[in-house]
């Protein structure tokens, strides 16, 4: 459990010490990280931006290096949660389209969070618990237990609800908290390897989960796409877009096909508007440790 404590002992520190400190030991730590990813996978993260994005190859390894740079501040951001409380999170991150979720909400039929590995996902996740919605955030099970146990105390800290997305005991809490008319946060953009719908992401070939498909075309819930941004003064931004909805039809593969096709082209735009937000060291095609681990 030395990682664990180690953890609240940094979040401790970082809760006390002034923001601009945490920020410059972010970038700091950023930076440092660099040197533990490996090789091939910088190398597929830097083809698959100049592939994705027509940029040429020095900015595709620029974007490449920032979007893992990013983690170093996102860091020092989950570390600061005990400081974020209600009255303050307007001041913490800027809300763009909260009118979409007020709207979502209204309609008593639980509504579906989309978001992908992009920006910090976990601040997302803490800024719509702190506007009052009650959340069910889907998280992968971290394979270290003190990492996994700190990071789901301080998504509760911040009033978020967790549940793991394998398992039934998952599945039966997504299905429950929509029925109670509740909010469910989802991370859309990678193959979980479950059953999934093959589309196309950037033009290329890529299997994308049907979860949030489902839940909308079975419940009638709308799917709410949402973003957290760092905008270039250093603020936070999160982007919240109008609902989308399953259709429910005879053809239920197209049902599901339609809305999650609508999904992926957002994402397409959000990342083409902010590249190092997204996590491009991920072997997102499942092609890269074939193509550059050599």
């Amino acid at each position: 459990m030395f990682a664990y404590y180690l953890m609240k002992a940094l979040s401790r520190l970082f809760c006390v010490l002034p923001e601009s400190w945490g920020r410059a030991f972010g970038d700091w730590l950023g930076r440092f990280s660099l040197r533990f990813v490996p090789a091939w996978r910088m190398k597929m993260a830097a083809a698959n931006v100049q592939e994705c994005l027509g940029v040429p190859p020095e900015s595709a390894e620029r974007i490449a290096r920032a979007s893992v740079v990013k983690f170093g501040r996102m860091i020092v951001e989950v570390l600061r949660f005990p400081l974020l409380v209600r009255r303050s999170i307007d001041s913490v991150v800027r809300t763009e389209g909260l009118e979409y979720l007020e709207e979502a909400y209204a309609k008593g039929k639980g509504v579906i969070m989309c978001t992908g590995h992009f920006g910090n996902w976990e601040l997302l996740g803490a800024t719509v618990a702190l506007h009052g919605y009650p959340i069910l955030s889907i998280a992968r099970k971290q394979n270290n237990g003190a990492m996994d146990r700190f990071i789901n105390e301080y998504r509760e800290l911040a009033g978020q609800k967790v549940a793991y997305n394998r398992g039934k005991e998952g599945v039966l809490a997504m299905g429950r908290y929509l029925k109670e008319k509740h909010l469910l946060g989802i991370l859309f953009d990678q193959d979980t390897n479950d059953t999934g719908i093959e589309l196309e992401l950037f033009g290329k070939r890529a299997v994308t989960p049907a979860g949030p498909a489902v839940f909308s075309r079975t419940f009638g819930c709308p799917i709410l796409p949402i973003f957290m941004h760092y905008d270039a003064d250093g603020s936070c931004r999160a982007r919240i877009y109008p609902p989308l909805y399953a259709a429910r039809t005879k053809d239920k593969d197209k049902d599901l096909r339609e809305v999650t096709e609508e999904l992926l082209r957002i994402l397409e735009a959000e990342i083409r508007s902010n590249p190092p937000m997204w996590f491009w060291v991920h072997d997102r095609w499942k092609d890269g440790r074939k193509r550059f681990d050599r």
